[in-house]
């Protein structure tokens, strides 16, 4: 069990090349597909998150995400064109099977030597789990002489990875990369895109402390 689980680790570790990253999942609803360029937008936290402190550093995040693409993260509510809220989340799945494990076998031919080649084949077991990792993230457009009741939306954008790891403070940053690299538009249909360690907004929001 341990040796395929580290074939298939390497496999996956070759296929993807030399830099790390990971493939994330988009969908973004919109009805004007846009949101107006260099406006002030305000990025809430749920006042009864689980985590506040975690929460506090997506919001972070999100703000240097919202000023590469150029718009302005309000300090105040009420001085700001939009509001932005967000919510993360993770689920886990499980999978099994079988996969093919190829026996080598040594090959001579009149008595000199032919090299390896692939001899027959076996079926082993797998059991592993997946966990799908996600962020919503949603856009009102505010009316400053309105409640936020009467906030409408104007765009939201969803994003998932699966991955055989948990490690939730990682992939958040590629989540809201992929989330808000479709930012005020619609996708029209779910989008994939792989984002690595050395694309510039990871660069710049990892650096955040």
């Amino acid at each position: 069990m341990k040796c395929i689980s580290w074939i298939l680790f390497v496999i996956s570790i070759l296929s993807a090349g030399c830099t790390s990253g990971y493939r994330v999942h988009v969908n973004g609803f919109s009805e004007n597909d846009q949101i107006k360029q260099n406006s002030s937008i305000y990025v809430s936290v749920d006042p009864n998150s689980e985590n506040p402190i975690f929460d506090k550093e997506i919001k972070a995040r999100i703000e240097e995400l919202l000023k590469w693409y150029e718009y302005v993260p309000a300090a105040d509510l009420e001085q700001s064109d939009y509001r932005l809220t967000f919510e993360a989340g993770m689920d886990s799945h499980h999978t099994s099977g079988f996969t093919p494990l190829y026996r080598p076998y040594v090959g001579f031919h009149g008595g000199y030597w032919s090299g390896y080649h692939f001899g027959y084949t076996t079926y082993v077991p797998y059991y592993d789990t997946y966990y799908d990792q996600r962020v919503g993230i949603k856009v009102y457009d505010r009316d400053p002489n309105s409640t936020s009741a009467d906030e409408k939306v104007v765009w939201v954008g969803e994003a998932m990875i699966s991955t055989s790891g948990e490690d939730y403070r990682r992939t958040i940053n590629y989540l809201l990369v992929g989330c808000l690299n479709y930012f005020g538009a619609d996708t029209s249909r779910q989008r994939s895109l792989i984002v690595t360690e050395k694309d510039p907004r990871i660069i710049r929001i990892e650096s955040l402390k």
